[in-house]
């Protein structure tokens, strides 16, 4: 994305939105968002590098900008407390995760292959209380299939998954889980089966979200 791409139309001005919370940990993607947004958006930003640490000061955002490569949810994007509108973006949706933050309250989808004025326009829609995503995003939509991938996991198939790929071992999910070592091995089975997939290390890539194992940044 260009990140010094042209602004909103003059309308949107009548109605600026007051807060723009983004959540995006790498310093290089922050730094370009952020100043695409300054210059495209009349928010006052505030930024944090992990879902963990939006607190209940940011719900009254306007908008929640958030990268799909920093960031992992179990359940919807936006808290019932919460006012911002939850936009997520990502250096290349797939069909795999578009359809995955789509269904978690995602109200805009941003494709970093796409323009600034693509970005433009779809923020605009979701500001106006549409829905929207840029022609990549988009197009993964259209490929995705509501029992492809991640949405053929049971819930607590993905709650091993989210583990999994945060890199903890069997033995770990299990204590976390309540459970055996050999239902958690069941199930990681099942898990990689249904996202089609050999080993661990292919597991941040399946889940979609780029999920930071520990000690390794993306």
């Amino acid at each position: 994305m260009d990140a010094f791409g042209s602004a909103l139309p003059d309308d949107h001005a009548a109605h600026p939105p007051d807060i723009c919370v983004i959540c995006e940990e790498r310093s290089l993607i922050r730094t370009l968002v952020s100043r695409w947004m300054e210059q495209s958006f009349p928010f006052r930003l505030i930024h944090v590098n992990h879902a963990e640490e939006i607190e209940e000061e940011h719900y009254q955002a306007r908008l929640l900008v958030l990268s799909a490569r920093s960031t992992l949810f179990d359940g919807e994007l936006a808290p019932k407390k919460a006012h911002f509108v939850p936009i997520v973006f990502d250096d290349g949706f797939t069909s795999h995760n578009a359809r995955w933050w789509k269904v978690r309250g995602a109200k805009g989808l941003l494709d970093l292959r796409d323009s600034a004025e693509c970005w433009a326009h779809c923020i605009s829609l979701v500001l106006a209380g549409g829905e929207a995503a840029t022609p990549a995003a988009s197009s993964a939509l259209e490929e995705a299939n509501e029992k492809h991938g991640l949405q053929l996991l049971s819930k607590r198939e993905m709650q091993v998954a989210q583990h999994l790929v945060r890199g903890l071992s069997a033995e770990q999910v299990a204590k976390k889980l309540g459970t055996t070592v050999g239902t958690i091995k069941n199930q990681r089975k099942a898990v990689y089966g249904k996202l089609k997939i050999l080993r661990a290390t292919q597991l941040p890539w399946a889940m979609g979200n780029g999920v930071r194992r520990s000690g390794v940044r993306l």
